[in-house]
């Protein structure tokens, strides 16, 4: 080889030694890896449809990672229609005009991510800060308070707690009752449903509780004796608080400063009328407040348990279920669907009061249960779609069958947790570990696509995290050190994430239950265990993407609005979910 020919190798070497990635996939873990990339490499590749949309969300976020918002915008316009990245470039320009603090147009950005997911809590906060400073307090009261479940760092509370506390706050919330229809039949059983409930079906921890009745009512101690004959209306707030040191409840009365007490196990409050109502306007843990302003039928237990209380609405199971159905699947989904929830709810909560899932009472009112939240999101269709199936429940081998359903499966499903399994599982031949990516940012058709009916939210979300946020919320919880990685470690037969893994300088975590993994980020749980994980190194956050909300076994709520859009009655549909079980009236 001669000296030329040496010194040409040499050159070629420099520049061409390394190979470039070719792939669309090989470019976007370069960019997230903070490794440049010349724009020259996207002019000299062809890209097919979907790799297009990929090239288009870096350069997005490289050239705003330079601020160069003008090119940036140029890619925006791009993809502000495609669903789920756009969550992403939403979320992005919102943060570039929030550091601008021009905070009338970042909120235009943050306010989209929510619209499309009312979970992307890491935008809402975002959204609670920004109302404050721009006085909107109405709404600055809205975010803070929903993230207030969630345990929110004190910037959050603080807002909650000053608009709270504001006197604008005052003429928020006015109290309405509504006219409600009386129950057909009489044969409806009674459950008792824990309304002081979290999600996950765990008592709230509180001693006092306020309410009011829309009509006259009394109440009554554990003795089944009188107490106090009482007034109704809009302008009387009841107190019921539980003295620990004295052992007794007491009743505040409205207007007035006095204190009626009762050494009683619990108390009741029936109204003398079947047509009230009950709204549950509070519950307080000494200074804490919970302001819940939710209406119910039936009669309200307060009931001691040690140093706390635990509120419990007893009620007709049909008219519990005028709630739940609209709660848990929607009340502007197809007749059908709403008469497949109401069957499929109806067996939930006569298994969970036959087998005692709970201690105090037969269910609670969070999604470990049936969402129920009373009165106020019964409709006219859900309560004619209950009373047409009234007595249908679905059985296997003559007892309730144990049901499980979720909001959506993302396009997969698992099987029953028990050994009884009642349904098996779908899996999707366009969904495999090679193109697993492109399985989440561009879903397949599928029975529960986003439609009039199924919100695109529900079937594909982004979550946006920042490293230093999320190693303060896994130090809190695993005491981790510094955050490394998180890594996927392993995926079930369904895609869905079995094992998951949290690398710290102090210690390395690994997660295998399903609760816990959805719990790995602040401000919320993710919607579902199935998801991918990118970190921008670029500006240092982790992005979750992911598909479905809720376990994913069972009845897949999306699909079944979906599948009654298409004209399948709810016995056809029950048994495309249930092929094993047989639907029996019993009252």
């Amino acid at each position: 080889m001669n000296y030329k020919a040496i010194i040409l190798f040499l050159c070629f070497l420099v520049f061409f030694g390394k190979p470039s990635p070719t792939s669309i996939l090989e470019l976007r873990t370069s960019y997230l890896a903070k490794k440049n990339i010349s724009t020259s490499t996207f002019l000299q590749t062809q890209f097919d449809e979907r790799d297009a949309v990929i090239k288009n969300l870096i350069l997005f976020e490289s050239y705003l990672d330079k601020d160069d918002f003008e090119n940036a915008f140029v890619y925006y316009e791009l993809l502000k229609s495609c669903f789920p990245i756009n969550q992403i470039v939403n979320f992005r320009l919102g943060e570039y005009y929030f550091k601008q603090k021009n905070f009338v147009e970042a909120k235009k950005y943050f306010e989209e991510c929510v619209k499309n997911d009312a979970q992307f809590h890491e935008a809402r906060k975002y959204l609670s800060y920004i109302c404050f400073k721009i006085k909107d307090y109405e709404q600055a009261f809205k975010h803070s308070r929903i993230l207030s479940y969630f345990k929110p760092d004190k910037d959050v509370l603080r807002i909650y707690d000053h608009v709270r506390n504001r006197n604008e706050f005052n003429n928020f919330s006015e109290i309405k009752f509504t006219k409600i229809k009386k129950l057909m039949t009489n044969t409806s059983v009674l459950v008792n449903v824990g309304i002081s409930t979290k999600d996950n079906g765990r008592l709230m921890k509180i001693d006092c509780v306020k309410f009011f009745v829309s009509g006259d009512f009394e109440i009554f101690d554990d003795k089944n004796k009188k107490v106090l004959v009482c007034n109704g209306g809009e302008k009387n707030l009841w107190t019921i608080v539980y003295r620990t040191r004295l052992g007794q409840f007491g009743i505040i009365l409205p207007h007035h400063n006095k204190e009626i007490r009762r050494n009683t196990k619990y108390l009741i409050v029936k109204p003398k009328n079947e047509k009230s109502t009950i709204v549950i306007y509070e519950y307080k843990w000494f200074k804490n407040s919970f302001i819940q302003n939710k209406e119910y039928r039936g009669e309200i237990v307060i009931k001691q348990l040690k140093d706390q209380i635990v509120v419990i609405n007893k009620v007709k199971l049909d008219e519990y279920l005028y709630s739940v159905v609209a709660g848990e699947i929607g009340k502007d989904k197809p007749y059908e669907a709403l008469k497949t929830q109401a069957v499929v709810a109806r067996t939930v909560a006569l298994y969970r009061k036959k087998t005692k899932t709970h201690k105090y009472f037969d269910v609670c009112s969070g999604q470990h249960c049936q969402v129920y939240d009373g009165v106020k999101k019964e409709s006219e269709e859900v309560i004619d779609a209950v009373n047409s199936t009234v007595g249908e429940v679905i059985v296997k081998d003559n007892f309730f069958a144990n049901l499980f359903f979720h909001a959506n499966c993302g396009g997969l499903a698992k099987k029953c947790w028990t050994k009884n399994e009642l349904i098996v599982d779908i899996i999707n031949k366009d969904c495999d570990t090679e193109n697993l990516y492109y399985w989440y940012l561009f879903p397949p058709a599928l029975n529960c696509q986003p439609s009039e009916y199924v919100h695109a939210g529900f079937s594909r979300w982004v979550r946006i995290v920042g490293k230093n946020v999320l190693e303060k919320y896994l130090n809190e919880k695993y005491k981790i050190g510094r955050l490394k990685n998180i890594q996927i470690v392993s995926r079930d037969v369904n895609y869905y994430v079995k094992k998951i893994k949290i690398v710290g300088t102090k210690k390395t975590v690994i997660l295998s239950k399903e609760h816990l993994i959805r719990n790995i980020v602040p401000l919320g749980p993710l919607r579902s265990t199935s998801f991918i994980i990118e970190f921008n190194k670029n500006v240092d956050k982790y992005y979750f993407i992911g598909a479905g909300w809720g376990h994913g076994v069972g009845m897949c709520q999306s699909g079944v609005s979906n599948l009654a859009k298409r004209g399948e009655n709810y016995i056809n549909i029950i048994k495309h979910y249930y092929p094993d079980c047989e639907i029996k009236k019993i009252y």
